[in-house]
């Protein structure tokens, strides 16, 4: 018998997968009633729903393995009991990894996966390849296997949490964007963190290809040696001896020029170390770059990240809702050349914001505007040359960042915290920016 440990979206398709091999299954869960789990699960007899009381108090003899969802911390009562029965405990990719047929493509990093999985799936797919995309961000991988779609590939974002409960999972690829302090509250600490990301090496081959960003990461050269396959060093405005590097707007691998990248304009330097790991898979595949080149200008960008929501008269909105550390806020921040009035908050992930503080050193961002839990915590890390204001509501930070703005600046919100004080979700808390930007616009400002 298998135990599902947490029932939200990969809890539920592993539910699915298990049940329809006629596997007896326990899910646990605290935050659902039972009438919440959908009926096709909830009335099967192979399935049982237990609180995790229930659970601590029967008999574990019988159980072979758990399944446990990203979220679920290792401090988990759950968890923690496991560890003492000695009972294995693995994520959904590991047990996705024992079925599925297709190679993968594994790509991990602090900030940049999601888009950097989005364009690799869009060059492959252009290329004439047929590929899954899931993982930590869209569907869990197990759900490749109900498809009817036959697979060339699959290409998955991996979390740390995923990372640090496989055993035997493999990457043919697999690919480490960058390395920055985040999840600190779910690993006891950054080198932890780096243990977790540094699995997706962990069963590759002489035959299978590692992918390094050396641009700033001071983790690369350790990662690097960790790689037992054949690695791919990659980089922004470092010139390489071997693998692929940008200079100015151009591709290069080695000595050799391959093409140019102004056809495919990105706000940021981070959007183009994304970038160049998505071409590089692809080259690396056997794409040829000429294919390559004519596909990157029909790429289209992920929403939240950094995103131009509109300009109205003379300000410039950006979304980079998805930034929910003070790192990736810091990333943001550098990537405009305007002046910048930032709104940050929500709930904190981390206590320390000393990153911010050195991103808001450079005079680029004219004024802060605070807004949700965490606002007298960021506030303690504004340098004292830069206005900052403090408001309860996203709503009112907008009209408060507006009245600051002139004509020339942007508004950028990148809140370096996550949405789950006032949103569901940083997609949800995105919308809800881009939607009071309009209405501010279309209805008309007032100071």
């Amino acid at each position: 018998m298998r135990v599902v440990l947490g029932l939200g979206k990969t809890g539920i398709a592993v539910s699915r997968f298990l049940l329809k091999r006629r596997e007896e299954i326990w899910a646990i869960d605290d935050y659902l009633k039972e009438e919440q789990i959908p009926q096709d699960i909830r009335e099967n007899g192979d399935f049982k729903f237990l609180s995790s009381s229930q659970f601590l108090s029967t008999d574990f003899s019988s159980i072979c393995e758990v399944i446990t969802s990203p979220g679920i911390p290792p401090t988990h009562p759950v968890l923690q009991t496991l560890e003492e029965h000695r009972i294995p405990v693995i994520s959904e990719i590991e047990l996705a990894t024992r079925f599925i047929s297709f190679p993968l493509i594994g790509i991990t990093g602090s900030c940049g996966k999601s888009t950097t999985v989005f364009w690799t799936k869009q060059i492959l797919d252009r290329a004439g390849w047929s590929v899954f995309m899931g993982g930590n961000w869209g569907y869990p991988l197990i759900e490749s296997l109900s498809s009817p779609e036959k697979f060339d590939w699959g290409v998955v974002e991996l979390s740390s949490f995923q990372l640090s409960r496989i055993k035997r999972a493999h990457f043919k690829v697999a690919a480490i964007l960058n390395l920055f302090p985040n999840h600190l509250d779910y690993h006891s600490s950054i080198e932890d963190y780096f243990q977790a990301k540094s699995r997706i090496f962990a069963n590759q081959g002489r035959n299978d290809f590692a992918i390094v960003n050396f641009s700033t990461s001071n983790w690369s050269t350790r990662f690097s040696r960790l790689v037992k396959s054949q690695l791919i060093p990659v980089a922004r405005d470092k010139k390489l001896a071997e693998g692929f590097y940008i200079r100015g707007n151009e591709l290069f691998q080695g000595e050799e020029f391959l093409f140019s990248l102004s056809r495919f304009s990105l706000p940021g330097k981070h959007q183009q170390e994304n970038l160049l790991v998505a071409v590089s898979i692809a080259l690396i595949l056997g794409v040829a770059s000429k294919v390559v080149e004519e596909i990157l200008p029909s790429l289209s960008p992920l929403p939240h990240r950094l995103e131009k929501v509109g300009s109205w008269r003379g300000i410039d909105y950006f979304n980079d809702s998805k930034s929910t550390t003070p790192s990736s806020t810091k990333v943001a921040v550098e990537s405009l050349c305007c002046p910048i009035v930032l709104i940050l908050g929500g709930k904190a992930k981390v206590d320390d914001f000393s990153e911010l503080t050195s991103a808001l050193q450079n005079r680029k961002v004219k004024a802060v505007v605070i807004y949700g839990e965490s606002r007298n915590l960021i506030e303690k890390f504004v340098p004292s040359h830069v206005e900052r204001y403090l408001v309860s509501s996203l709503e009112e930070a907008i009209k408060r960042a507006r009245s600051l703005a002139q004509d020339g600046d942007a508004i950028l919100l990148s809140p370096a915290c996550t949405s789950w004080d006032q949103y569901h979700s940083f997609e949800e808390r995105g919308e809800h920016f881009r939607q009071l930007v309009y209405e501010l616009e279309q209805t008309g400002f007032s100071h």
